[in-house]
């Protein structure tokens, strides 16, 4: 009797495993998601899924063929992302996702979209969020060369060539407290005319959740490299009248910390080599080198205030200025920030000292 009860135990498993496998289904007959679009518009989420198929039998890897775009609009991002799931009929599989473009409604107040994918680590470690000005009937539009969009976006995730990372994942987003993200986001410029992808040429900085200013050239560099995500800079741009371009190569950023007044301060110095500069398209002549090496650290000392009011004045502190100042004086940064007063401007100075190669 105990043995029959074994065998019927033991059938009733392999009836279980035997479903299971018939039930699941091969890479081929999944949706290889590769882009997840979220915006709002009157009270409604819009949602989009950039879609590629998968040969047969097949890893990830082999994705091909023409990206498809599906959306669909929600009272919920559930809603709005299971409706666009419904247009086509393959299961979707999202473990090839890396990127998450919020469009303009969206913007106003991304926290939402960013928490649901952060929470409960409802997305993958590298997923990069961007920003892009393209409404979802634009986006859907935009079938025939979002393939190159995704192949971009995906390429921008990392060090790029130019040894800049634009990107963030969705779990380096601050998202602490009841406020909101607090930090930057990365545009996806495109021309809407032209259908054309252009890369990310602007950051948006964020405010509890809210847009308050955009960076773009030679700001958007420099903010980068105080963020510890680019290396070197490339910037052509307008000095005393004149167009001016120059590269720099071998930077360094070194913080000191101090104490000034009674009260924790920090110096931010920039370093390295000042080449290929030129005035106006021509190369600066050995005797106005020095000038010119003057002019051009005056210029990024500006450029450093202007992002330091922008960002730690405003109690935005993406460049972390207040980690380093803790790891002089906790005791006092802490009463400063008690007292309302660690953000103030006179915090921090910025120096720049390049030297031509």
């Amino acid at each position: 009797m105990q043995k029959n009860a074994y065998k019927i135990i033991a059938l009733t498993l392999l009836l279980m495993l035997l479903c299971g496998c018939k039930q699941s289904r091969s890479l081929g007959e999944r949706a290889i998601v590769k882009m997840v679009y979220l915006d709002e518009s009157g009270g409604q989420v819009q949602a989009g899924l950039v879609v590629f198929t998968c040969a047969p039998n097949s890893d990830t890897a082999s994705v091909e063929g023409q990206a498809k775009i599906y959306t669909a609009q929600g009272k919920s991002i559930e809603e709005a992302l299971y409706k666009a799931e419904q247009q086509q009929n393959k299961k979707p599989f999202y473990a090839q996702n890396e990127i998450l473009l919020l469009g303009p409604g969206a913007a106003r107040n991304v926290t939402p979209y960013l928490s649901y994918f952060a929470d409960e680590n409802a997305a993958r470690p590298n997923l990069a969020a961007f920003l892009t000005p393209l409404t979802a009937e634009e986006l859907s539009e935009c079938e025939d060369v979002i393939s190159d969009v995704v192949r971009e976006g995906e390429r921008l995730i990392g060090m790029g060539a130019d040894e800049q990372d634009r990107t963030q994942s969705i779990f380096e987003i601050n998202l602490s407290g009841t406020g909101g993200l607090d930090g930057y986001l990365p545009v996806f410029s495109f021309s809407k005319e032209e259908k054309e992808f252009r890369g990310v040429r602007q950051m948006v900085l964020f405010r509890s959740g809210a847009p308050y200013a955009v960076l773009e050239d030679a700001a958007m560099q420099m903010f980068l490299l105080l963020n510890g995500k680019a290396r070197q800079l490339t910037v052509n741009t307008q000095i005393e009248g004149r167009v001016v371009s120059f590269r720099t190569q071998q930077l360094q950023l070194t913080r000191t910390a101090s104490t000034a007044g009674g009260a924790p301060h920090l110096e931010v110095c920039l370093t390295g080599k000042l080449d290929d500069v030129t005035v106006d398209g021509a190369p600066v002549a050995d005797k106005e080198e020095a000038e010119m090496t003057r002019e051009i650290n005056a210029y990024l000392n500006r450029e450093a205030e202007m992002l330091n009011q922008a960002t730690f004045a405003r109690g935005n502190d993406t460049f972390h200025y207040a980690w380093w100042l803790k790891l002089y004086d906790t005791a006092a940064c802490e009463a400063l920030l008690r007292a309302g007063t660690l953000y103030d401007i006179a915090t921090v100075d910025f120096s720049s000292e390049l030297k031509p190669v």
